[in-house]
């Protein structure tokens, strides 16, 4: 049983309500069952499939009649003909193996329909977690720097401070909140692509709130791309292009054309005595049996050099195809690797310290034993360690994914 209808035996689309948030799988399985694109390219499969079904497939079979005077002064004669015309039976092979590379070409093609599909579905996913925790974030500054504003808003109205300390502290806080702005337009600029992805006419919702762990023990693997569905689906041109040489080849053979007729020949003798008569109840019949061949050879021909090209090109973008798209592998894991070495910065050092900073910032500058400049200074060092590390847990996750998408392997 395919393993798409497995899931949704298990999973049926009715439990996942539009209505309700949606998980990162449950998106998935959506999208798999309601995309228009993916529907497409099962369509297509379809399509194949019954085109196949059409290698068998012969001329129509001519019936006359001839009716008169052919034979003598009799005017009533009649003679009934059928015939046939078939290719050379060759062919019928070729044909049906032709469709057969031509469906698979299309299982293929919709196998990377899908593996972009889910790519795109959880990359998108993992975009709008990014864009919630960033809000968090913020939310977090825009609150500290609050209340810095209203402390530097006080001390001024008291004669403590100068003005400019209180308009950074309102220009830092109109920042954030510009911030906020923004990331509340791109989550529905996001949201919007994961329901045109999903293929809903309804407005979707996420459930996650955190960007998922990438898995850090991914390693290089120079056989990962072996399975990507868009390099099977380029191969198969290869195929293609064999199976088309060989029908064109099979064309060149002879047409067979069999036929058989029955007739009256009022008048005629029927034995060597000249008598008696045949009249219009006697019927004489017989067979036909003939060859069409081709008398210019030189365009088809032509055609099997031509397929011949077709097929080295075939092999050629294929190669190529492997090449790169073994490069791209390889930058995604050092990427990746980059990334994983970068996180490891951050949770192991970094973070630490900037929360140690924070701390000692807000303590210090209560006590008085630093001034505004300083202690702007300071947030603006913890709070970039921690945008960094919640992007490069993004881009971690992301790379993870891109890894997953060039694999091949993601449901």
């Amino acid at each position: 049983m395919n393993f798409r209808i497995i899931i949704c035996l298990l999973f049926p689309i009715a439990a996942f309500s539009q209505s309700q948030p949606l998980t990162m799988e449950q998106a998935v399985q959506l999208a798999l069952a309601q995309n228009k694109g993916l529907q497409s390219a099962s369509a297509n499969v379809a399509y194949y499939k019954d085109l196949t079904r059409t290698s068998g497939e012969v001329p129509k079979t001519s019936v006359a009649l001839q009716y008169g005077q052919y034979n003598s002064y009799v005017r009533n004669d009649n003679n009934i003909s059928v015939s046939q015309s078939m290719p050379f039976p060759t062919l019928f092979g070729a044909k049906k193996a032709l469709g057969q590379a031509q469906t698979e070409k299309a299982v293929w093609q919709k196998a990377a329909t899908q593996n972009e599909l889910v790519f795109q579905v959880k990359q998108v996913y993992v975009q709008l977690l990014f864009l919630r925790e960033q809000r968090a974030l913020l939310h977090s500054q825009d609150s500290l720097f609050t209340s810095f504003s209203r402390s530097a808003d006080l001390r001024y109205k008291t004669g403590e401070s100068r003005l400019i300390e209180k308009t950074a502290a309102e220009v830092r806080v109109q920042e954030i909140r510009n911030l906020l702005r923004q990331n509340e337009a791109d989550e529905t600029i996001f949201m919007a692509r994961l329901q045109a992805l999903l293929g809903s006419a309804t407005p979707v919702t996420i459930a996650g709130t955190t960007i998922p762990t990438a898995n850090a023990g991914i390693q290089e693997d120079s056989q990962a791309v072996a399975d990507n569905p868009q390099l099977q689906f380029a191969k198969q041109d290869i195929a293609i292009a064999e199976k088309q040489k060989k029908v064109i080849s099979n064309s060149i053979l002879p047409d067979l054309t069999v036929g058989y007729f029955n007739q009256s020949l009022i008048g005629t003798g029927l034995n060597a005595s000249g008598t008696p008569l045949a009249t219009g109840s006697n019927r004489f019949q017989g067979f036909q049996v003939g060859l069409a061949l081709p008398l210019w050879l030189g365009p088809m021909k032509a055609r099997v050099r031509a397929e011949e090209k077709q097929q080295q090109a075939a092999g050629l973008f294929y190669d190529n195809s492997v090449m790169q798209l073994k490069s791209q592998y390889r930058q995604a894991v050092q990427e990746f690797v980059k990334l994983r070495n970068s996180l490891e910065y951050y949770t192991g050092n970094a973070l630490p310290n900037a929360d140690q900073l924070q701390q000692q910032t807000v303590k210090s500058f209560t006590l008085g034993d630093i001034g505004y400049a300083e202690y702007f200074l300071n947030l603006e060092k913890v709070m970039a360690v921690r945008q960094g590390y919640l992007q490069t847990r993004h881009d971690i996750k992301q790379a993870e994914l891109y890894i997953a998408y060039l694999s091949g392997h993601q449901l």
